[in-house]
């Protein structure tokens, strides 16, 4: 894959879709044959979406998101509560997305520093003009496409917590659970935890 897809991951796909990453992570712990995981998705439809349509595509965003980690991760979030989840969603998020994550360690972290209340749409725009002079492809994305990532980004740090609201972006503080610490430590995922803390 292109090294700047790598970079953005698949942020592009949605909200943390907290309640629905807990039933994917529980199928993926069974190991599911493509007929298996069709089947849960499609004909069961587990994640009680509208369409076979929505429902492949969100399940397929958050296997992008949490399928290339280890069980340990998928069963504490299989079991996980509400809040637990969402700090697991948003690492797995963050992991996928070292882009992401990168926003959260720079920009976040110094409106924290300059005790700033809130962040907003500028942020982000900086930050990606700042992004596109390391990923030239960034800058030939349509301005739909920008926009719904950047939208996606702000949602994202809404459902984890991190900001009140996607309309006031005022900055909220997380203290990652011991349980989510120590599994993204024995994962060697410092950096996750530093993007999270912010401060």
């Amino acid at each position: 894959m292109a090294e700047h897809k790598l970079y953005l991951g698949d942020l592009i796909g949605g909200s943390l879709m907290i309640k629905e990453s807990q039933l994917i992570a529980e199928l993926l712990l069974t190991d599911p044959t493509k007929e298996q995981w069709d089947d849960a998705i499609v004909d069961q439809n587990i994640l009680q979406k509208r369409s076979p349509a929505s429902a492949k595509r969100n399940a397929a965003t958050i296997r992008k998101r949490i399928g290339s980690l280890n069980n340990d991760f998928l069963h504490a979030l299989s079991k996980a509560n509400h809040e637990e989840a969402a700090q697991l969603m948003m690492a797995a998020t963050l992991i996928n997305s070292p882009l992401l994550a990168d926003f959260m360690r720079t920009v976040v972290m110094d409106a924290k520093r300059m005790y700033r209340e809130s962040i907003d749409s500028k942020d982000w725009e900086y930050f990606w003009e700042d992004k596109s002079r390391l990923y030239p492809e960034f800058a030939e994305m349509s301005e739909s496409s920008t926009y719904k990532i950047a939208q996606v980004a702000f949602k994202v740090m809404t459902d984890g917590g991190f900001l009140e609201s996607t309309k006031t972006k005022i900055l909220t503080n997380i203290y990652i659970t011991p349980d989510v610490r120590t599994l993204l430590i024995d994962m060697n995922k410092e950096d996750i935890i530093q993007a999270m803390e912010a401060y």
